[in-house]
């Protein structure tokens, strides 16, 4: 990872290769896209504003032209701009005037609040149009044998009545992961260890903790009743929770001096069974808000 930060710093060129070479490959596996983000926060963040802004333009430019070639159609390469870079060139921006990872993150969550005004916006009704989306993915699955037809329709509504909110997490999470990566980048070529204590000691706003206890509830009981814009909000209330949560954990690892196992154990119970395994560092994040664990813990040691 720190080849590829050096590469990027090197100059524009090597900087709008990577992006978009990223990016395009991101077509084929997805979470490549958040290392292309990453290429224009790093520049952002060393350099300002101006130079992420031209290696945002640039690389819309270069991917316009090998997708123009490829597929005749140059407009899909505005999606990497509109979607990913300008959203960090922004959060970018925020992170190297204000300098505080805590309030980057949290204010990252107006882009999530802005996938779901535009569904509401674009689409008219959220709920119908992903039953429409998902009908021919669920019939796929039925053919295949792997849901019978009688289930197959309550399956298309429980999962269009989610996914507005899982789409504004999803964007949500890709751009704070985004950021985090760009801000360990440039810990790792111009402050060593500087992006571990800062993740380590990232914490929310006490609002957030009192909004978290009536999410949970109504997401997780009586979540068949709540009206759906509250679900949505609810789901992009845990992302952030989440991103706290993993902080935590991080955070106590650290201070207890665990090796790097169990940090790789947690990533592949996120791979492995990703919702249970969100879920539970959401509320860790959310309890943690209230409690404070590595306070707690660092004042054990100290004591002890």
């Amino acid at each position: 990872m720190k080849g590829l930060a050096s590469f990027v710093m090197r100059g524009p060129s090597q900087a709008v290769m990577a992006t978009s070479v990223l990016a395009l490959l991101s077509l084929l596996l997805p979470l490549l896209g958040i290392l292309s983000a990453a290429c224009v926060g790093l520049v952002t963040l060393r350099q300002g504003v101006k130079h992420g802004l031209g290696i945002s333009l640039l690389a819309t430019l270069a991917c316009g032209v090998l997708i123009w070639i490829s597929f005749g159609n140059p407009l899909p390469s505005l999606g990497f701009l509109i979607v990913q870079w300008m959203p960090m060139l922004l959060l970018g921006l925020f992170l190297r005037s204000s300098r505080s990872l805590n309030l980057t993150i949290q204010v990252g969550l107006v882009f999530g609040l802005l996938v779901i005004a535009g569904q509401y916006l674009f689409l008219g009704d959220p709920v119908s149009f992903w039953q429409t989306q998902l009908e021919p993915l669920v019939e796929q699955l039925v053919q295949a044998g792997v849901l019978t037809k009688t289930h197959s329709s309550v399956v298309v509504q429980q999962m269009a009545r989610w996914m507005s909110g899982v789409l504004a997490a999803g964007v949500f999470l890709q751009l704070i992961f985004s950021l985090l990566v760009s801000r360990w980048w440039q810990s790792l070529l111009y402050n060593p260890g500087g992006f571990r204590t800062e993740f380590h000691g990232f914490r929310l706003h006490r609002l957030f903790g009192v909004l978290g206890v009536p999410a949970l509830v109504l997401l997780v009981v009586v979540s068949g009743e709540t009206p759906e814009l509250v679900r949505y909000l609810g789901v992009l209330l845990l992302a952030i929770l989440f991103i706290q949560g993993l902080a935590v954990i991080h955070g106590l690892l650290g201070m207890a001096g665990a090796g790097i196992v169990w940090l790789i154990g947690l990533y592949l119970l996120l791979i492995l069974v990703p919702p249970q395994a969100a879920m539970v560092l959401a509320t860790m994040g959310l309890l943690d808000i209230w409690i404070d664990f590595r306070a707690r813990y660092a004042r054990r040691r100290s004591a002890g």
